[in-house]
């Protein structure tokens, strides 16, 4: 199952990242100045995790894959880390559509 880490980063922003079950990095938050709106960007996740639409498929210029999912209000919440492949990518698009609105929030 996979997990939602929040941490601090530098100039006291909070971050969110997605983990796999393996403790891989699946995507990560963009900045949010306190921990409560970092908490309403996970609940924001969990709310459109379930909808494809909200995954914007991509490709970077050196032919890697990745994702960003939007929230309903079209804003990023977050990108996935860079996958050799599209099939990869989609993979973690499945999984994120199935387990996200279970996963479980910790802090580091």
């Amino acid at each position: 199952m996979c997990k939602f880490i929040i941490r601090t980063g530098k100039h006291h922003q909070f971050f969110f990242d997605l983990k796999a079950e393996t403790g891989d990095v699946i995507l990560s938050s963009e900045a949010f100045h306190t921990k409560a709106a970092c908490n309403t960007g996970i609940e924001a996740l969990k709310a459109v995790a379930s909808d494809d639409n909200k995954f914007e498929r991509m490709k970077s210029a050196d032919d890697h894959f990745y994702f960003v999912i939007k929230a309903a209000n079209g804003k990023a919440i977050a990108k996935s880390v860079l996958f050799a492949n599209p099939a990869d990518r989609n993979a973690a698009i499945k999984s994120i559509e199935t387990e996200a609105h279970d996963a479980v929030t910790v802090e580091q």
